[in-house]
């Protein structure tokens, strides 16, 4: 989905990252730090952590990622 919102005129090669360096700080809080929720069946609260099951990978583009 994020491919989609790039505009047309400049294709992503090293501007992709502006679409997913925020995903990806995100799902890194996620999974290390977690997030108060609030679970309605049980009427509590929990920390929800997240994990990445699955990905569809472009290799070249790993370089422009890493921190």
């Amino acid at each position: 989905m994020l491919s989609m919102t790039i505009s047309q005129p400049r294709q992503p090669e090293n501007d992709i990252d502006v679409y997913l360096k925020p995903l990806i700080n995100d799902l890194k809080m996620l999974w290390e730090i977690g997030v108060d929720v609030f679970d309605a069946y049980f009427e509590d609260n929990f920390c929800l952590h997240v994990m990445l099951f699955c990905t569809v990978n472009d290799f070249t583009t790993y370089g422009n990622l890493i921190d």
